[in-house]
């Protein structure tokens, strides 16, 4: 089906489910509007030409194009059709046609169940039913026991009226569970990216950073020894993010089974804290590590967290701290969990590299400790900065 269908199926049946009150109602589609609108034109050139040549009674002449126009009518307003045949029937009993309506209100059974309200239909078939009765009963109809005949043609009518607006229900039905399925498409793919950038960020923005301060101190600095730390720490920093490139464009690929190191989910905690401590005294702060004495027992997704929670805190302090006289990094452990703490005193002096960021890499942390089930914390005062994440253990 292609496109424009589904849209036209969702925009005009809403099923019987969204049919049950009793003005609710659904249009048909365009084709079979056209297709009745041209149908009922040839029925009234073809009742006025008969009116004329075979002298047809005024009376039942108004019944008849009465009756016409308000089958019409299901092109466009089918509750409203279906009330004015509904009550034309007085008209038609006072005029003494009833015989003619009776009919055109049974073959009228049909557009009423495919596209009004359910209770609206069964009100509509329960005046087909009594406006035969009536008809029958003043003589009015074609022959004798016509009435028992239009009911038949009424009920015929009302069943195939009935399989059609199933068809179209589940019609609606399938271009629902399409769009549904393409929301949900379009949302995984959205997650998928969302987390590629996220992975991206994590891993290699701790190493951009690196480079570009190391970049700008070795701009500012003449001693060869300073100069050439600065070298070797860019050198690093870039072989490392390339590294980490690489290792995502695998995994993007599906080609994981040979990718490690940092980020792989086996990179340990320590090890991070140790390579982050000798970053950041590269940038002249004196940094205290804190770690346990032991390696500490956590599943490896406990531990990446972690990890990239340690390396967005510290990119956080590269950025926004480049001139902080210390730094404290931090783990400690207990029965509940493991905390990670990254502390720095407050910078002598500005924020050289800007961020664009406006605290997204704190909502990203605290995003990842939260779905974990741990606590995180981010917040200055007079004293520092400080981050810190309480994670489970398992």
């Amino acid at each position: 089906m292609k496109r424009s269908g589904l849209a036209e199926a969702t925009r005009n049946v809403h099923g019987s489910a969204g049919l049950r009150g009793f003005w609710t109602f659904a249009t048909l589609p365009v084709g079979a509007r056209r297709a009745l609108a041209a149908v009922v034109g040839v029925a009234l050139l073809a009742d006025g030409v008969l009116a004329f040549l075979a002298r047809t009674p005024l009376p039942t002449a108004i019944v008849d194009i009465g009756a016409l126009i308000a089958i019409g009518a299901f092109a466009w307003r089918p509750r409203v059709a279906a009330t004015v045949l509904a009550t034309w029937g007085l008209v038609a009993t006072l005029l003494g046609a009833g015989g003619s309506y009776s009919l055109a209100v049974a073959i009228s059974v049909g557009l009423v169940t495919s596209t009004c309200g359910r209770w609206l239909s069964v009100s509509y078939c329960v005046a087909t039913v009594a406006w035969a009765i009536v008809a029958e009963g003043f003589g009015q109809g074609f022959v004798q026991g016509g009435g028992v005949g239009g009911v038949a043609v009424g009920v015929a009518s009302g069943l195939i009226g009935w399989g059609f607006r199933g068809g179209r229900a589940r019609e609606s039905q399938l271009a629902a569970d399409i769009d549904r399925l393409k929301r949900e498409s379009a949302s995984a793919v959205q997650m998928e990216r969302d987390r590629i950038a996220d992975e991206l960020h994590n891993i290699i923005a701790h190493d951009i950073t690196t480079v570009v301060m190391q970049a700008r101190a070795f701009e500012l600095v003449d001693d060869p020894v300073s100069r050439d730390t600065s070298r070797r720490a860019i050198t690093d920093a870039a072989t490392q993010a390339l590294t980490d490139i690489r290792r995502m464009l695998r995994l993007v690929q599906g080609r994981d089974e040979a990718v490690g190191g940092a980020g792989a989910g086996t990179v340990s905690l320590s090890a991070t804290l140790e390579s982050l401590s000798l970053g950041l005294g590269s940038m002249g702060a004196s940094v205290e590590l804190s770690l346990p004495g032991s390696e500490i027992s956590m599943s490896n997704t406990i531990e990446t967290t972690l990890v990239h929670i340690a390396r967005e805190a510290a990119t956080n302090v590269m950025k926004h701290a480049r001139q902080t006289p210390l730094i404290r990094l931090a783990v400690t452990s207990d029965r509940e969990g493991v905390t990670l703490l990254v502390w720095n005193a407050p910078s002598s002096g500005g924020d050289d590299l800007g961020t664009d960021e406006a605290g997204y890499g704190l909502k990203r942390m605290n995003d990842r400790v939260m779905l974990l089930g741990g606590t995180f914390e981010a917040g200055g005062d007079e004293t520092g900065w400080t981050v810190t994440a309480t994670v489970p253990r398992f």
